[in-house]
């Protein structure tokens, strides 16, 4: 039995480190941060700009179903979830000699595609790993494990933010292909990090399959977590007018003072919201919602004040309820499936929802320009009845 809790312990350990590792990773290879300045110095053309977003997220989700159907057949989880760590690897080792060599708009063409390889890599990590997570940590103990690694990697991004803030006059390409380099070796790692750990899950041969549409239709808890889910994504679509519209009153750099606001909001928050998850996902789902509410609902109602801090504050204080959505609703989905059948969840959640990312993503492109702020109402509107809908979740303990 000491043998069994020594073993935990050190799973745990791991993929925390992993976690870590690759969530540092993700924020120096940002499709929100770094990608554009990268675009942007070697004069790619701006429509490829646009892209990078759509194609880093709805690219990871989209593809889980049907990448599902193939891998549930792998019992050990772990050798899949290598493939997409060093699928992601060499995504953007790629991107070095294309930034260096390549004219920009070949230059910015050949991001894309990397991007669109990392995105499927890390379709496949996302997929193993909650499979790794929820089999090798027992339940009362993953939240807490999500909250620890975003703590650790919020921290870090958070230093590197400063060393912006500090320094931004100074980088030159050469920082960025370092950056590039760096974010590689990375995930290159957290190879040798994950060799001790034994994942396995067990293809349900007996069990009936069910269709993507079956699975859908089959529970009702993971239906009403989708639906909360898709609302609450505007936490994350919102973020992006809180920089601009900030951006649009005062003409400074402040692209920094933002980076530090969400990452310091991943430091002090994530291990509570992660210790607070394993004693009721749900109810800190409503929780960090509220927060999102009161944060975007309240830039909004001060768009007219155009106060950096105030903005940057208000911004900080949705940084800190998306990190309790996303840790909530990560660890509620391992608690309410197991072994084949949460890997069947989780892709078809995440392919649902990478399509509801596209068309929000298309629609308030139209819309912007048409009803200009008053899309953060529409946005804190939506992030409301996320809230309510969050009522509908059934109790997973």
């Amino acid at each position: 039995m000491q043998s069994s809790k020594s073993s935990s312990t050190s799973a745990f350990v791991r993929l925390v480190v992993i976690s870590t590792m690759t969530k540092l990773a993700d924020i120096l290879i940002s499709a929100k941060t770094t990608l554009p300045w990268i675009m942007t110095s070697i004069g790619a053309p701006s429509w490829m700009i646009s892209l990078l977003v759509p194609i880093r997220e709805s690219g990871s989700l989209i593809p889980q179903w049907p990448l599902k159907q193939r891998i549930q057949e792998f019992i050990k989880r772990q050798r899949v979830w290598r493939v997409g760590v060093f699928i992601q690897a060499l995504a953007i080792m790629g991107m070095i000699p294309a930034v260096a060599w390549f004219e920009p708009f070949y230059a910015g063409l050949s991001v894309l595609i990397l991007l669109t390889m990392l995105s499927l890599g890390r379709a496949l990590c996302s997929l193993t790993m909650k499979d790794m997570e929820g089999v090798l940590i027992a339940k009362g103990r993953r939240g807490k494990l999500v909250g620890i690694a975003s703590g650790i990697s919020g921290l870090l991004s958070l230093l590197s933010a400063g060393a912006l803030i500090l320094g931004k006059d100074q980088f030159d390409q050469v920082w960025l292909l370092f950056i590039i380099g760096i974010a590689s070796l990375l995930f290159i790692a957290t190879l040798p990090v994950s060799l001790a750990l034994d994942a396995q899950v067990q293809p349900e041969h007996n069990k009936q399959k069910h269709s993507f549409i079956e699975t859908l239709k089959g529970d009702r808890a993971l239906a009403h977590l989708i639906i909360s889910r898709c609302l609450l994504l505007h936490s994350a679509l919102v973020a992006p007018f809180f920089v601009s519209i900030t951006s649009s009153q005062d003409d400074t750099f402040q692209l920094p003072y933002f980076i530090a606001a969400s990452s310091m909001a991943a430091f002090l928050s994530s291990y509570l919201w992660g210790t607070w998850s394993d004693k009721s996902a749900v109810l800190t789902i409503r929780i960090a919602s509220m927060i999102c509410v009161v944060a975007s609902g309240g830039f909004y109602l001060c768009i007219d004040i155009a106060s950096l801090w105030l903005n940057v504050g208000l911004f900080f204080l949705l940084s800190v309820g998306y990190a309790g959505v996303r840790t909530a609703r990560k660890t509620y989905l391992l608690d309410i499936a197991s072994g084949d059948t949460r890997t069947q969840y989780v892709a078809t959640a995440n392919t649902v929802v990478g399509y509801v990312l596209l068309a929000f993503g298309g629609i308030y492109a139209v819309l912007y320009p048409i009803i200009n702020e008053q899309i953060i109402a529409l946005m804190s509107v939506f992030l409301f009845l996320g809230l309510i809908q969050s009522y509908w979740l059934k109790k997973e303990k």
